[in-house]
This record gives structure tokens, C-alpha cells and sequence, in this order.
């Protein structure tokens, strides 16, 4: 890309390619503006200059009855065994496998969806590795996530009033430059439009005109447009700087109007089961240029696992995936690097007072240059994955860690070389 506008344009895009929902072009193109054709076109463009690659999904790790389990890997080995990285990522179940500097030269990431599973590949792992010239390697275990890809786990377990609190406090931040003048929020269940203008006066309803409700919020720039699916989209936040009284004015607003915020968004309780882990996996690793569509899903069941899968409950199962919580997100793999992330650092934080590692990663989760965050059992318990733009922006992200953190000490490995992309992180 010529120049930083050509960059950020990009950067945009990509953006608007990931969502909660399935990708439908129609709707990601009007979404920015764009003709569905144009739309394609930019779409085809990236693609030729392997800037992305295929579409995907983001999974919460915490799904019931067995929670994902990621394990990492760390590698004393040398350029004269390609052998190794080659038998590494031929294990499904490896998710990323860097190049790095330091004591180890190369980091791996599996995600299981077992500890039977885990269990199981383990020893494929141990006979790699004997194999190996060093033979030095060290097996790391993941406590708990909190961050995968950019997503904070900890929304999925909130109500709809955290939720919503949550972007407030994301869009209505001092000296506001953002770039959307817009939050989203969805209620799970469908809402009586003509019940609620019935109820309240202040609010405008003309189905002729636009479908849904338009509640203006007084004394304040926003609107909030309401809709019978349920979604809320608020607008009109750009150029407003943060304060508490026009956020919980908004939430308040929210609330006296008759719409409940008090639902958790996720059932803790849910679980999934088989058919819903072959559709998970496929939606991950067996989409390609264009989302895979219910058919080819059940086509896949039909010709890997011997299964007969309707395209209705295929459909059926993936939308209460989605509303529980269990899909983050759909979105694509992409090229890290051509869109300006030149810095890639996998780091540790051991903190002052080793009884605040919770609280702390729960603050660390806000910051947007780390995409994923884990609490291991380590000296330095905290383990986060660090994304920057330039590598100058890396010292001074320590900087600020130290001075706003009660940090004791901290250690960084530098990725030399990603072998194997982990790259679907939500872009900042």
C-alpha cells in the first residue's frame, strides 16, 4: 500500500468484514456506503495481494460441558531441522507457531477442546520433540483466558446494562477522535414497538417512514433508534467527551422506556455437544474465500462424518451458537503486517502483589495492543500477546504498563517470523 491513507483505508474495511453475525455482502456494503459490486471488487483486490485470506470464526473458550483448553509451547531448535516445524504444523489442533528471539526460538499455541484431547495429542507433542536436536522444550498450561483475538471474554459473561456501560465508556472518551458516531446493542428477544410509543410520549413512531422507534434522548445529542429485532443503535456520540452524567443518562433513558438491560448475555449453563463442535470446526478451519453457506456445511457432515444434517437445523443451531455467546464473532484472516503491524511481542507481567492478577488482567483486557491475554501457572502469571503498529510503540506501551500498573518486573520475547498465522484479532 502506497501511502498511511491507503493503509488506514484498508484497516477499515477489514474491519467491516468481521461482525456478530454471518457476513452477507449486501449488508456490509451499505453498512460503508458502498455498491455491492465496488464492495466485491475491494474484496477480490485484497485478496489478490494476499492481504486476506479466508473467512473465519472467533470461539469463546468458556463452553460447556468442557471449557477449550489452550496450551503453549516453547522450542529450543535450530534451522537445520525443518523437519520439526513441518510435523508441528501438521497437528490440527495448532493454532499458531512463531519464530522468536531468546533462550527458545519458537512459540507454539494449540487450542483442545478437551483435556482428553489435550491428553490425546500430548504424546504426538513428547515424540516430536524427542526427536528434536535440543530436545529442549518447555509445555505451558493456560489457567484462564481472558482475551482471545481482541475480544474481551469477560463481555460475555455481563448483563446487557455492563454491556452497554462497557461501550459507553469506550465511545465516550476524552478528546473523542473515533471514527464511528455509533455503539450497537441487541436485546434477546423481539420488542413491541407500537407498546412501547404507546407508553411513552417523547418517543417517534412512523412504520411508514422507518421501521422502528426514534428515542431522543434529552438534554443530549443522542438518538436511539429501536428496532423489533431488538437491536438498539445509538447515535451521535461524535465529539462528545466523556462524563458519567450523559452515560447513565442513557442507560436510565434505556431503562424508563420499559426495555429490560438486566439479562445476562450469555447462559452459563448452556451447553454444546457434538454436532455443534463439527460445526464450530467447520465454520473455523473449512471456510475459504467466500463464508461457507448451510449447504456445504451439510454436505461436510455428509462426507466426513457420515451424518445426515438438515440445512434448517444447521442454520437453527448456529443462530443459538451466536446468541449464546459461543461464536465471538465471524470474521477473516488477514495479512498483519501489510496493514501496518509491524510488531509482534509475546510478553509476561509478574505484578507487585501476586494476589491482584485477576483485578489486574481485567484492567490489562481494556488495552487494545493486546489481543490475547491468559493467566498461566509461571512466575510471571500473566501471559498476553502484544500487537503495535511501529516498533518504537512497543517501548513506550511498557512505559505506560509501568506507570500505570503496579508492575514488579516483566519479560518479552520478540516474534522474528510467523510460521503459522494467528491472525483474525480484531483490528484497533
Amino acid at each position: 500500500m502506497s501511502t498511511l491513507n491507503d493503509q488506514i483505508e484498508v484497516q477499515r474495511f477489514i474491519k467491516n468484514l468481521s461482525g456478530k453475525t454471518k457476513f452477507i455482502i449486501s449488508k456490509k456494503s451499505r453498512s460503508i456506503g458502498l455498491s455491492r459490486q465496488t464492495y466485491q471488487n475491494k474484496l477480490d483486490g485484497l485478496r489478490e495481494q494476499k492481504i486476506i485470506n479466508n473467512f473465519t470464526i472467533n470461539i469463546n473458550p468458556n463452553i460447556q460441558p468442557n471449557n477449550l483448553k489452550y496450551v503453549m509451547l516453547e522450542i529450543k531448535t535450530n534451522p537445520k531441522e525443518p523437519e520439526l516445524v513441518k510435523r508441528l504444523l501438521d497437528i490440527p489442533q495448532l493454532r499458531m507457531l512463531d519464530g522468536i528471539i531468546g533462550d527458545f526460538s519458537l512459540f507454539a499455541l494449540f487450542i483442545f477442546k478437551s483435556s482428553k484431547e489435550y491428553y490425546k495429542i500430548l504424546n504426538t507433542i513428547d515424540n516430536i520433540m524427542a526427536k528434536s536436536y535440543f530436545k529442549k522444550y518447555q509445555i505451558i498450561e493456560t489457567i484462564k483466558v481472558f482475551k482471545t483475538n481482541g475480544i474481551s471474554l469477560r463481555k460475555s459473561k455481563m448483563t446487557l446494562e455492563e454491556q452497554l456501560q462497557d461501550h459507553l465508556s469506550e465511545v465516550l472518551v476524552e478528546n473523542n477522535d473515533i471514527n464511528d458516531d455509533k455503539i450497537e446493542i441487541e436485546i434477546p428477544e423481539k420488542l413491541d414497538l407500537n407498546q412501547i410509543a404507546q407508553n411513552n410520549s417523547d418517543i417517534e413512531y412512523n412504520p411508514k417512514k422507518f421501521p422502528g422507534l426514534v428515542f431522543k434522548i434529552k438534554n443530549s445529542p443522542v438518538t436511539i433508534l429501536i428496532l423489533s429485532n431488538g437491536k438498539l443503535v445509538i447515535n451521535g456520540f461524535k465529539g462528545v467527551a466523556y462524563n458519567d452524567r450523559i452515560r447513565n443518562l442513557i442507560v436510565t433513558s434505556i431503562r424508563k422506556i420499559g426495555i429490560k438491560l438486566d439479562k445476562e448475555i450469555m447462559d452459563s449453563n448452556y451447553e454444546i455437544d457434538k454436532i455443534d463442535y463439527f460445526i464450530l470446526s467447520i465454520l473455523k478451519d473449512n471456510q475459504g474465500n467466500k463464508p461457507i453457506s448451510t449447504y456445504e456445511i451439510s454436505n461436510i457432515f455428509k462426507e466426513l462424518h457420515q451424518m445426515e444434517i438438515s440445512q434448517s437445523t444447521i442454520h437453527n443451531r448456529i443462530k443459538r451458537l451466536e446468541s449464546q455467546g459461543v461464536i465471538l464473532n465471524y470474521t477473516i484472516n488477514f495479512n498483519p503486517k501489510r496493514l501496518g503491524f509491524k510488531g509482534k511481542y509475546l510478553l509476561r507481567i509478574k505484578p507487585k502483589d501476586p494476589s491482584k492478577y485477576n483485578e489486574l488482567a481485567l484492567r490489562l483486557d481494556k488495552n487494545k495492543n493486546i489481543t490475547d491475554l491468559f493467566r498461566i501457572g509461571e512466575q510471571y502469571g500473566l501471559f498476553a500477546i502484544v500487537r503495535v503498529k511501529n516498533i518504537d510503540d512497543y517501548a513506550t506501551f511498557i512505559r505506560d504498563l509501568y506507570t500505570s500498573e503496579e508492575i514488579e518486573d516483566t519479560f518479552t520475547n520478540f516474534v522474528l517470523d510467523e510460521l503459522k498465522l494467528y491472525t483474525n484479532f480484531e483490528i484497533f
